[in-house]
């Protein structure tokens, strides 16, 4: 029975997982996710594995530091799904779910008690505060890393139980993967020792100094490769507030009181927190922070010694928040998702007061307590788990598509530039160019320094057709920020437009020397070539865009027109055939392949076919008035042949 009892507590966080999480299987590619999956071309191959352990992994896998675990995630997934989002929001949504498990498993070691491991895993299965790290696919380092940590810990615990060896080094290699998804892991040996410390006494802490030794052995050895080894030297460009470390001592704490009231308060979540500066230590909010920590400090020693477990789980929530207090500089001051490691803690201290309170009054002889039986103890558990559920269903659907998440972010954070621009980029994919523009402009004015915008607002003068506009916000963009790839491309298309060949091939260089997987860039630059009449350059471009990106389906049309100049029809043929096969609504390769098949196969009926595809996908374009009398001649040599016979 026992046993029937441990799986079906296994099982109920598991399932809550799914079920609160499964209406996000339906969202798209938000946020970071178009440079992490959509335009990383990185993942798309095995044979690029090998680059997971050298220098180029900064280039090539769209990461600011080095997370070969996460990348590898990536690389399986893409196996599997290609571009289609709901298998990696599945493998998300899995991950979320074992980690709700594992809570359970580590908080039943923790308490020797299953109820409050059960309530601590259940409430961590629904709570939306973490809904972040679940929905959005470029935040799996978030999961990945808890994964990992927590195996670890449990795995330490076994070891130190039973003395197996096999334990110990499964806790190791658990900790090195973690540290290598994400960062923060790196404060697992000093919660390890302040769980023997707290819950098993400082004799006991001190006889266990070479399992600690393990532990930071590996920590010293990520440090090594962070720093040193394997370091992106874009880091260091990241500053502290306005430059100043004093400014970030003094905007941390509000941060921090942020946390806090998340924790208790998981309502009007958002994707982009803007975070005001304090510059001055005569700041009331600097001040109203440090007091609410003082009392949390006081709160915190004083359960020491009535409550070791929640002066534990204080203590979780506090050392786990350390990597994210910008003491090395992040992209982000404050965000949801870094509170999903300490956001355990919260949870076991909440469930371990819960089932205390409830669980105690409800055996106590005292005349009150009497109400609070079992049956109102689950009654008002579930409620909360309900409710949680509710909250984490509903923000799931704020994430549902970039127009939806950026517009409810720019509600949330007028103020967020970046939550302007992306807005701008979910408008521009709707073909809403006037308001894309707007919101680019909107970004501008509250960051005028952000090489984004730039290249955002290029792109918008190049598609209204203003390219002398367009060729100064690209070079705008690329006196900002000169290893900007995507600017060098778009660039080199405005120059190959204007006929400025030798400046397109100059730009086109460019971007593929700083990612030299960049499909686009290569087979534009084989485009320009080809123009320029360098043919055997251009083959060379247009292969080696299929070779990176073997689904390109521009990169297959260019190469059959190539082939067509030089009489390889079959080639041709080919090669057009296979950039409708990737892309079925593609006009362009629709025209080429039933001019080939009529000049050259003379198979009137399927080249027939072809150009009638051309002219429905694309009724305006350019060769529509010739293709469209080409096949009024064909439809009426097809009459006269079947009017003969």
């Amino acid at each position: 029975m026992k046993k029937h009892r441990y799986l079906y507590c296994l099982l109920a966080p598991f399932i809550i997982s799914i079920l609160v999480y499964l209406n996000g299987l339906q969202n798209s590619f938000v946020y970071d996710d178009d440079s992490t999956i959509i335009n990383n071309y990185f993942i798309r191959h095995w044979d690029n594995l090998p680059d997971l352990f050298t220098g180029k992994y900064f280039i090539l896998s769209a990461e600011l530091t080095y997370r070969p675990v996460v990348t590898l995630s990536y690389f399986i997934d893409y196996t599997f799904w290609h571009l289609n989002p709901v298998g990696y929001h599945l493998t998300n949504m899995l991950l979320h779910a074992v980690n709700s498990m594992l809570v359970f498993v580590f908080c039943r070691q923790v308490f020797k008690n299953s109820t409050p491991a059960l309530i601590s895993a259940v409430f961590f299965a629904a709570y939306p505060l973490f809904s972040e790290a679940v929905n959005a696919i470029g935040f799996r380092e978030d999961l990945l890393a808890f994964l990992f940590l927590i195996l670890a810990f449990i795995c330490y615990t076994k070891a130190n139980r039973q003395r197996y060896i096999l334990w110990y080094s499964i806790s190791l290699l658990c900790y090195f993967l973690s540290l290598f998804s994400k960062e923060m892991a790196i404060t697992l040996p000093v919660l390890i020792i302040l769980y023997d410390v707290i819950l098993k006494g400082f004799s006991v802490a001190k006889s266990r100094y070479l399992y600690y030794a393990g532990y930071f052995a590996v920590a010293i050895f990520y440090i090594l490769n962070r720093f040193l080894f394997l370091h992106n030297p874009l880091e260091s460009h990241i500053p502290y507030p306005q430059g100043s470390l004093f400014v970030n001592c003094l905007t941390m704490p509000h941060v921090l009181a942020s946390y806090v009231r998340l924790f208790f308060l998981p309502f009007h979540l958002n994707a982009d927190y803007v975070v005001p500066f304090s510059t001055s230590l005569a700041n009331a909010s600097f001040w109203l922070a440090i007091l609410l920590f003082l009392a949390v400090g006081v709160i915190s020693f004083r359960l020491r010694s009535h409550n070791k477990h929640a002066f534990f789980f204080v203590l979780w929530c506090l050392v786990t928040l350390v990597p994210v207090m910008n003491i090395v500089p992040l992209g982000n001051l404050m965000a949801e998702r870094y509170l999903y490691l300490p956001g355990v803690g919260f949870c076991m201290i909440a469930a371990d007061m819960a089932s205390k309170f409830f669980w105690e009054n409800a055996h106590s002889k005292r005349p009150f307590p009497s109400f609070f039986n079992r049956r109102v103890f689950v009654c008002i558990l579930f409620s909360i788990v309900m409710g949680s559920a509710c909250l984490t269903i509903q923000r799931n659907n704020d994430w549902k598509d970039g127009l939806q998440l950026w517009s409810r972010t720019v509600a949330a954070s007028p103020d967020s530039f970046r939550a302007h621009i992306n807005l701008g980029n979910a408008y521009e994919k709707k073909g809403l160019y006037a308001a894309a523009f707007e919101e680019y402009g909107k970004a501008l004015s509250i960051d005028p320094d952000d090489a984004d915008i730039y290249n955002n607002l290029g792109i918008y003068y190049d598609k209204t057709n203003r390219f002398e506009d367009a060729i100064q916000r690209f070079t705008k963009c690329l006196s900002i920020n000169s290893r900007h790839p995507r600017a060098y491309n778009n660039l080199g298309v405005i120059f190959t437009k204007q006929r400025r060949l030798d400046d397109a091939i100059q730009a086109f260089r460019q971007a593929i020397s700083i990612n030299p997987l960049y499909p686009d860039a290569h087979n534009n630059l084989g485009i320009a070539y080809y123009r320029k009449g360098m043919m055997d350059e251009a083959e060379r471009e247009f292969k080696t865009a299929i070779a990176i990106e073997p689904y390109h389906a521009e990169a297959h049309n260019d190469l059959g027109i190539l082939y067509n100049d030089r009489r390889l029809h079959d080639d041709a043929i080919r090669e057009f055939e296979a950039a409708i096969r990737i892309k079925p609504d593609y006009a362009n390769a629709h025209m080429n392949l039933g001019a080939v098949l009529l000049k050259h196969r003379k198979d009137t009926g399927s080249a027939l076919f072809h150009l009638k595809e051309s002219i429905k996908i694309d009724p305006q374009q350019a060769q529509s008035a010739g293709i469209n009398k080409l096949i009024q001649q064909l439809e009426g040599e097809i009459k006269q042949v079947t009017g003969s016979e």
